[in-house]
Parts: structure tokens; C-alpha cells; sequence
């Protein structure tokens, strides 16, 4: 067997696919498997997170209180146990063989105690597995009949280069320059030979794109390769992206060209994510989001039917147990899934959870993910979940050594680090090369072949970290011991050999794409800029909004001319092909988007369009006001006496109470840093209701009816609601009152101008022989706000107000004025056009000529910011 081996060779191979026999391209982790099973050695299949736990081990077991790495070991075990275990492979893949001498320096001798015990406990890493094969290849005969090497043997670490030698290997030659010395792609390979400044000509040959967007750079390039098509051309071209290539292969299938199969690697896999999602949940506090997201994750344990119920009342409510949740538990099967064992677990302080815990969820997951393998028959989703089972079996089994070496609780700190370590970026299986594609590659080092044009998409800067870990005391005996790290110099060396790679070997065109957000510049863009005059530029955001054809030209791209598409036109009506019937119930919210915005009331209450409840938990006013009703509501359903309740008492049920609802229904207040926010909601809602409380008996209520239902026909439906507080005084007058956590001043002035419409419908709810007395109570503020003070003496009195009655009365001719436009399929939308004539109100009616909703979920739809 003929063997080509690179560093890179894991990856994509940028050489023409050929038909042969007894030929292979392979890199590390493939020649070793392939040398292993010629050999009879075992393969590795230890998972990267058991070999982390079992280091872990091997550093707690020989920790005597005296190692270098005691004290960070006590805050981060995981953490401490990756970065050694990094030291460890590093060494034995540079020759290293687990010991130094008496004399070396403490850190080393550490190590080394340590690893007495790691040599027998520790799979062996690849450092290991070179060495045992350098021992048995003298004595066993393998298939491999040449070895070819595509990097420079000096960039190879010790162990590799003794396999190579052993092999007899021969190296590729280094590339001289395969560009006609005169063109301007020439005069780059002569500078990056000689180190001399050029002047170019400007012949194409070199060409540098610039732009700010990835998404830009990556269509021209795949417009570029399409209209040379480059993939019958035999290798000719090859496409060269170091980092986040999946972007380019989303623009070569955009233009019809197969894709590459640059590969993206990423945590956050659907399948992968389920056992993050399922530990975050047995912390305490709960935390509402991780909650959410566990819910509505398209890969869960439990039904879609029971976590969007579910779900649904979190983002309502944040948290467990308050009413949403309650109702919702009360529609679900409770034998269709095992609810509380996913979501209500029981929960554990940061500062530890019994093992036992976690071994179990982690089972429980793997186990899920187990069935689910066994139900799947597409390829790509067996990858997927295989490598998330794996993925929990490898926690599962981290966790459990501990057990085995006598923990019984462990932080999340801990847990988090061990579960980092499982769940490292997955491949996209989805992400492969398909036939016919045109050559690429991650890695510029695996170019050993000349080509006729090389494009390097990104050509971002590159940061070598040249500082040392080690003393000069600690790096003489690591040579001393055998291991030969490779010096900065040397780093640089190889660093600058693998870029220049596809540079020499380029016949005929060098495209460089260069992005101007990079913090800045890879070394080659950086010599072409200090060292070459005249080289060609071109500016794709230039040529897009400018509509500048030389960059079309430059790049010999066919640009046909698209016809424009205006915007749509701001538009204050709709016209709709058929009348809008009234409805059969409305409510406070209803009437008023009818009323103010009549688009909302259409697209909201006719199109039946709503933004998903599951979006996002609640937060903010929107909860601190839910968590004041809900306050104002157990108060007075839990306290009929409340009038003679001493304060004591009540602050004692405040204090038992608000934590509970902050718990069930607003368990965001108990995130970490949410601490000023919980404390100033709780004193606000403390002190809120001791003035609400004053406002009472100032007033002589003697009996407060908290979310009260009321339903009342009106003209040619029926209204109903909630009242938030419907109040009895001693004498038999009644107020309604309606709780809001801000804005005093806008609901004064709406007060003062006549359109507290919400004050009016509960009004007209309630008179069953008289108008209740209505009023805004301002939390935050703890006033009351009314049209007049005959019911609450230290109400703010708007100066003439309207009445209620009179402003129910002006809705009524707003109601029978917006039905006549929605009968003939007329629709006002208030959504930034101006208002016309059509838009003025009847004379007895309410004005209605007011801004736009700036909580309007439709605004995208109306035109309007388009229009902007």
C-alpha cells in the first residue's frame, strides 16, 4: 500500500479524486488506526471525557496537599485535570517517556508521581500509541510499502518523524514558485522568497477582494467558480477556507455547484443539547429560561402536546406552580410522560448535588436517546443522536468514577466542566462532500500540488500564542527527559511554510478575500500591503451599492441587470374584498384595537395572528405587574378579616407569600444578579399594599372582591372581563379599581383628556343601577387616580374629566362607526401613515386620531417599515 500523510490529512484532500488501487491519503488519527490493525494492537475508544475523569483521578489520588496544582485543583478539578492532561499528550507526542530525573524542577517531579499512577489508569493517547508502534514495527511487517510526506519533515513532532524515518518517507517538494516570474503573481512568489519590494502591473494574476460581509465575499466566490466552471476542470482550482467554510458552501449551492464539505463544528447540535438542558434544570434557583428552552427544544423526552401546555404557562408565568402551570398539569395525561422527574426534580444548592443525581438524569437521557436510535432510519439523524448518546454515556460514566473513588456530592461548577468535556462540537453530518465538486480545503499545508488558480476565501489573521508555560529551568530538562518541543522560531518556521504552500504552487490566478472587520491582518495580505505597489483591489460593497462594474470585471463576472422593485407605499386604509362581521364577545383589549388601531383588531381577532406565548419569559413591568395582581388577589382571597389584621401580621404573611410568588411565578427575580431587582419589586409590592390598604379604609370599603368575572350584553354582543379590584364600601357605594405598575402620568393624562375607555367598559359592566366609582391604582406609586374624589378622598382628581358614562357613550358611536367601515371592508391603519379625512371621528365619538401602537405585533406587515 502506498501511503500520502499530512497533519491535515484528517480532513478534506484539495488533490484530484483518482481511481486507484493500493493508495491512501490519511493523517494522524488515520495512519494510526491503519499501522494499529496491521499491527494487532488495539484500537482507541475511549470517549475524550473519560480520559479527563480518569486524570482527575490520578491528580486527587497523589494530591498530598503539596502539588503545584493543589489550590486550583480545590476550585476547578475538571478544569485543572484538561490542562494537565494537555501537558501529558503534548510530551509523549515530542518523546517523552512518563519520567524525569531526581533533579528537575518541582512541577515536573509532580507530574511525573502522577503519572505512575496515569500510565496504567489513563487511555493511552496518541503520543503512547506512536511510541508501542515504534516498538513492534522492527519486529511485524505492515502493508505499507512507500510513505510520501506532505509536510515538511521539520514540522513534524519527534515521534512522527522517527515513524517516517522508520517507513523510509519521502517528503513532497517544497514549492519554488510555479507562476511565470513576470506576472504579477510571479512577483509575489519571487517576494516571498527574496524579501525585496515589486511593483505589480496589474495583470490579474494577483487579485485581492475586500468587503465587510462573509455572505457578500462567499457569493462572488461561488459566482466566480460557477462561471469558470471549475469543477470540470480537473484540480485546476482549488478553494481554500481556514475557518467557517460551511458559509462558502451555502453560496456554491445558492449558484447550483456541489458543495465542498467544509465542516462545521458546533456544541449546539438539537440532539446534543437535551442533557445540558435536563442537568440545568436540578439547580437551585430554578431558572426560567433554561426551563423554557427545555420545553420547547425540538428534541425532548417528553411529548410536544405536554411541553407546549407547558410551556406556555413558563412564559407566562416563570416558574412552577403558580395557576398557568397548575391548569395546564390539569389538561396533560400525567401517564404520558414522566412530568416530574424531567421538570419538577428536585433541586440541588451550586455548592453540590449528590452524585446519585446526576448518574440518574444522565441514564435517564441516554437511555431516552437509545429508543430513539432505534426508531430512526435516516443516516444523518442516526449520527446525530449516536454521537448524543455517546455523549451522555461518556457523562454518565465520568460521573460514576467519582462515585467509585468515594465522592458523594459534586459542585456545578464541576459538573458543568465534566459535562463541557462530553459535549464537545459535534460535526454537521448534514455538512459532506457531493460528486463533481470543485477542490478545497480547511487547511492551506495540504496545497503540495501545483494549480492553475487558488482562491482563499477569509484570509484572516493568524495569532501563534510564541509564550512558554515552562521556566528555561523546567524546558532544559524536558529536553533533558526527551521531549523536544518545538521553539518559537521553529513555530513561526512551520507556521509560514504552510501559507506560502498554495501561494508557490499557483500557475495562473491568486484571489484573496480579506474581511475589514478582522482585528488585523494574516501575514501574507500584510507583506503584499508593506511590500508590493499596485496591486489590484476590489471593493464589493462598493461594487453592490455603487453599482461599480470594474469589480464585476476584475473578476470576470457576468452581472445581468435586475429590475427595480420599489417598496411598498405607505398606506393608511385597507381595502379588503368582503365585509369583516362583528364578533360575538369583546373585551376591554379588543374594543380598544377596534377603536385606535383597527388593523390589530383584524389581523388579531379576525386573521386570528399572535406572536408564540413560547417566545421568551416574561420579565419587567409585564411581570412585576402580573406578580401585583396576583399579590392584591391572594391577599384579599386569603384575609376576609383584612381590615382588623394588625401590620405585624400582614408583613408576616408578606414575608412567607411574596417569595412563594416570586418562586412559582416569577423565579427570573431569582437569577444570579437579578438580586437589586427582586429587592426592589419586593419592597415595592410591600409597600404598595400597605398604602393600597390605607386607601381602603380611608375610603370605608368594607369588602374587596379581587379578579372579579363579569359579562354584560351590549348593542349587538356581549362584553366581559376581569375587574382587578371591585370594592364595597360600608354604605353600599361600589369603585372599581384597576391595577397598573406604572406610567402615573400617562394614565393621568388619560384620565384628564377623556379616554380611560378601560375605566369606562368596567364601569358599564358593573352598573347594574349606578356607575361604580373607577380609578387606577399605581403600584409603584401607590396613588389612586379618578375622575373625581366622591369615593376615594386621597385620590389625584383629574380637573374635568369626563365621566365614565359619557365616555362609554362616545364608544358606543366609535363601535357603530368602525363597524360601518369593516362591513364594507374598510380598515384604518394606524401605523405611521398620516391620517386623512376618512380618518376623522364622528362628532360623539372618542378622537381617535392618536399615535401608532408602540407595542403593535404587526408592524412589519403594515408597509410602513419598508417605508423608513
Amino acid at each position: 500500500m502506498h501511503v500520502r500523510f499530512s497533519r491535515s490529512g484528517d480532513g478534506l484532500d484539495p488533490l484530484p479524486a483518482k481511481t486507484s488501487v493500493g493508495h491512501i491519503a490519511v493523517g494522524p488519527h488515520g495512519f494510526l488506526r491503519l499501522l494499529e490493525s496491521d499491527l494487532g494492537l488495539a484500537a482507541a475508544t475511549t470517549h475524550p471525557a473519560d480520559e479527563v475523569a480518569l486524570y482527575r483521578e490520578c491528580l486527587a489520588d497523589r494530591d498530598d496537599f503539596s502539588r503545584f496544582y493543589h489550590a486550583s485543583f480545590g476550585v476547578d478539578p475538571v478544569g485543572v485535570a484538561r490542562t494537565l492532561l494537555d501537558w501529558r499528550q503534548r510530551w509523549y507526542l515530542h518523546g517523552w517517556d512518563g519520567t524525569f530525573g531526581g533533579d528537575a524542577p518541582p512541577r515536573l517531579l509532580d507530574m511525573a508521581a502522577v503519572e505512575t499512577l496515569a500510565h496504567q489508569r489513563v487511555p493511552a493517547c496518541l503520543g503512547q500509541r506512536l511510541r508501542r508502534i515504534l516498538q513492534l514495527l522492527p519486529e511485524r511487517r505492515t502493508q505499507v510499502e512507500s510513505l510520501t510526506l506532505d509536510d515538511h519533515p521539520d514540522d513534524l513532532p519527534p515521534l512522527w518523524r522517527a515513524l517516517a524515518q522508520l517507513l523510509h518517507g519521502k517528503a513532497t517538494p517544497e514549492p519554488t514558485g510555479a507562476a511565470h516570474p513576470q506576472s504579477d503573481l510571479g512577483k509575489l512568489q519571487a517576494l516571498l522568497a527574496d524579501d525585496r519590494p515589486r511593483t505589480l502591473l496589474g495583470d490579474g494574476s494577483l487579485i485581492v477582494v475586500r468587503a465587510l460581509s462573509r455572505d457578500v465575499t462567499a457569493q462572488a466566490v461561488a459566482e466566480v467558480v460557477r462561471d469558470q466552471d471549475a469543477r470540470d476542470a480537473g484540480g485546476r482550482t482549488v478553494v481554500i477556507a481556514s475557518r467557517d467554510g460551511i458559509v462558502l458552501d451555502n453560496a456554491l449551492e445558492r449558484v447550483g455547484l456541489p458543495r465542498v464539505g467544509f465542516q462545521h463544528y458546533s456544541p449546539f447540535r438539537a440532539a446534543s443539547q437535551v442533557l445540558k438542558l435536563a442537568l440545568a434544570l436540578i439547580w437551585e434557583p430554578l431558572n426560567p429560561h433554561r426551563l423554557l428552552q427545555f420545553l420547547i427544544h425540538p428534541v425532548s423526552p417528553l411529548p410536544w402536546r405536554v411541553r407546549a401546555q407547558l410551556a406556555g404557562a413558563v412564559a407566562n408565568q416563570p416558574g412552577i406552580g403558580g395557576p398557568d402551570w397548575q391548569d395546564a398539569l390539569a389538561n396533560i395525561d400525567a401517564s404520558e410522560a414522566d412530568i416530574a422527574f424531567w421538570v419538577m426534580p428536585q433541586r440541588f444548592p451550586v455548592e453540590g448535588a449528590p452524585v446519585a443525581a446526576l448518574v440518574e438524569r444522565a441514564q435517564r437521557c441516554a437511555s431516552w436517546l437509545g429508543r430513539r436510535l432505534g426508531e430512526l432510519a435516516d443516516d444523518e439523524t442516526l449520527a446525530v443522536y449516536g454521537a448524543a448518546h455517546a455523549q451522555a454515556k461518556a457523562f454518565e460514566s465520568a460521573v460514576r468514577r467519582l462515585a467509585e473513588t468515594g465522592w458523594r456530592r459534586i459542585a456545578k461548577i464541576e459538573a458543568d466542566r465534566l459535562l463541557d468535556e462530553a459535549t464537545r462540537a459535534l460535526p454537521d453530518e448534514s455538512a459532506f462532500a457531493e460528486a463533481a465538486h470543485v477542490s478545497g480545503t480547511d487547511d492551506p499545508n495540504s496545497v503540495v500540488q501545483p494549480i492553475d488558480q487558488a482562491i482563499w476565501w477569509d484570509l484572516a489573521p493568524t495569532r501563534l500564542d510564541l509564550a512558554s508555560t515552562f521556566s528555561p529551568d523546567e524546558h532544559k530538562h524536558l529536553q533533558q527527559a526527551g521531549i523536544q518541543l518545538p521553539s518559537p522560531s521553529a513555530r513561526i518556521a512551520a507556521a509560514t511554510r504552510a501559507w506560502q504552500r498554495p501561494v508557490l504552487n499557483c500557475r495562473e490566478r491568486l484571489l484573496l478575500v480579506v474581511h475589514d472587520d478582522e482585528g488585523g491582518h494574516h501575514p501574507l495580505f500584510a507583506r503584499i500591503k508593506e511590500q508590493l505597489k499596485g496591486w489590484p483591489e476590489v471593493r464589493l460593497d462598493n461594487a453592490l451599492l455603487h453599482g461599480d462594474e470594474s469589480a464585476a470585471t476584475a473578476l470576470k463576472l457576468a452581472l445581468p441587470p435586475l429590475a427595480l422593485q420599489p417598496l411598498p407605499a405607505k398606506r393608511r386604509w385597507w381595502r379588503l374584498p368582503q365585509p369583516l362581521p362583528p364578533r360575538d364577545f369583546e373585551s376591554y383589549s379588543s374594543l380598544s384595537k377596534a377603536y385606535y388601531h383597527p388593523h390589530e383588531w383584524v389581523l388579531g381577532y379576525h386573521a386570528k395572528l399572535r406572536g408564540s406565548r413560547m417566545a421568551g419569559v416574561a420579565d419587567n413591568a409585564l411581570l412585576f405587574g402580573s406578580l401585583a395582581h396576583r399579590l392584591f388577589e391572594r391577599f384579599f382571597g386569603e384575609n376576609e378579616n383584612w381590615r382588623e389584621l394588625p401590620e405585624q401580621s400582614i408583613r408576616d404573611w408578606l414575608e412567607t407569600t411574596i417569595g412563594e410568588l416570586i418562586e412559582r411565578e416569577g423565579a427570573v427575580l431569582l437569577e444570579y444578579g437579578r438580586g437589586i431587582d427582586r429587592q426592589r419589586v419586593v419592597t415595592t409590592l410591600e409597600k404598595s399594599l400597605f398604602q393600597l390598604l390605607a386607601h381602603l379604609r380611608q375610603a370605608g370599603v368594607a369588602t374587596v372582591q379581587a379578579e372579579y368575572p363579569v359579562e354584560r350584553p351590549f348593542a349587538d354582543g356581549t362584553i366581559r372581563g376581569h375587574v382587578d379590584l371591585l370594592l364595597t364600601a360600608e354604605d353600599g357605594s361600589r369603585a372599581v379599581l384597576d391595577a397598573k405598575w406604572g406610567s402615573e402620568r400617562f394614565r393621568f393624562n388619560e384620565i384628564d383628556e377623556g379616554r380611560h375607555l378601560q375605566l369606562a367598559i368596567y364601569g358599564f359592566m358593573l352598573s347594574a343601577n349606578d356607575w361604580p366609582t373607577p380609578g387606577y391604582y399605581i403600584v409603584t406609586a401607590g396613588s389612586i387616580l379618578a375622575p373625581d374624589a366622591s369615593f376615594f378622598p386621597a385620590a389625584r382628581r383629574a380637573t374635568g374629566a369626563a365621566s365614565a358614562e359619557a365616555v362609554w357613550r362616545k364608544s358606543l358611536a366609535t363601535r357603530k362607526w368602525r363597524l360601518e367601515q369593516f362591513k364594507q371592508g374598510i380598515v384604518e391603519v394606524n401605523a405611521g401613515a398620516e391620517a386623512d379625512a376618512d380618518s376623522e371621528p364622528p362628532a360623539d365619538g372618542l378622537e381617535t386620531r392618536v399615535a401608532p401602537d408602540r407595542f403593535d405585533d404587526f408592524f412589519w406587515l403594515t408597509g410602513v417599515a419598508a417605508s423608513q
